[in-house]
């Protein structure tokens, strides 16, 4: 008598996987290349960022940067960045006269503060006469600029203002300027500026007068062309005189 065989439970079927919950994930911009954030990007775009047509803005040119702009053809300017926050310029003229007098200008910016909307810099600068029998010498200046884009990224809309005091003691002169660019296209800008000459002292009371100019900036990463019309005379006096404006650059970024 053989025996039954042992019944078997057949094995219950395995349940499928369960997928691991979907996780969200937020679109991540790409990483911001060095230089390119906030007011880094048009810094490098555009050779002209660091001023509008006369008056200074509260940038620098790139860490490196070595630039040579002429004024009207007669006034030299060269600067270099010594880091990425402060540049270093002389502006100066050929010799002039049979005494070969030289006029010089030689000024330190530094960016004190750079955010995405805003930047302030303080400004250092001597100015003076070299061969000029009755005066050789150097003058103190100091100041302070400050810049504030609409955008944070592009920067096409801009407005800076400006303060610097020749230091003279009783001649003390505060010279002020306040301007706004706007980037019409790739290469071209629109610039207004208002620059004012106030006196600080009786000695100097009849040193004042105001300066406007409204042009065209063409401007690259490596050049710069400036065109503009500009207006000069009394605070309390009809405009003296209107003359044309120019300002070319060279501009090597490392």
């Amino acid at each position: 008598m053989t025996a039954a065989p042992a019944m078997t439970t057949p094995a219950a079927p395995l349940a499928p996987p369960i997928p691991p919950p979907a996780v969200l994930v937020a679109d991540v911009p790409p990483p911001v290349e060095a230089g390119e954030r906030g007011l880094g990007r048009p810094r490098y775009r555009d050779a002209h960022h660091d001023r509008l047509l006369l008056a200074p803005t509260a940038e620098t040119n790139p860490k490196g940067s070595f630039y040579a702009t002429s004024y009207d053809i007669v006034l030299l300017q060269v600067g270099y960045s010594l880091t990425d926050s402060t540049q270093l310029s002389l502006t100066t003229t050929p010799p002039l006269g049979e005494a070969h007098v030289v006029p010089a200008d030689i000024s330190i910016k530094t960016v004190l503060l750079r955010e995405p909307h805003v930047s302030v810099a303080a400004i250092a600068s001597a100015s003076g006469i070299l061969g000029f029998e009755e005066f050789s010498g150097f003058l103190g200046r100091a100041g302070a600029v400050a810049s504030f884009c609409a955008d944070a990224r592009e920067c096409r809309l801009s407005f800076s203002m400006s303060s610097n005091i020749a230091l003279i003691g009783p001649a003390s002169l505060l010279f002020n300027g306040a301007g706004l660019s706007f980037r019409a296209g790739r290469i071209v800008s629109i610039l207004a500026e208002l620059d004012s000459l106030i006196p600080l002292g009786e000695a100097v009371g009849e040193a004042n007068g105001l300066l406007g100019g409204c042009g065209v900036r063409l401007s690259g990463r490596a050049w710069g062309v400036d065109l503009a019309l500009m207006a000069a005379g009394k605070a309390r006096a009809d405009v003296s005189s209107v003359v044309p404006f120019l300002a070319v650059s060279y501009r090597y970024v490392p």
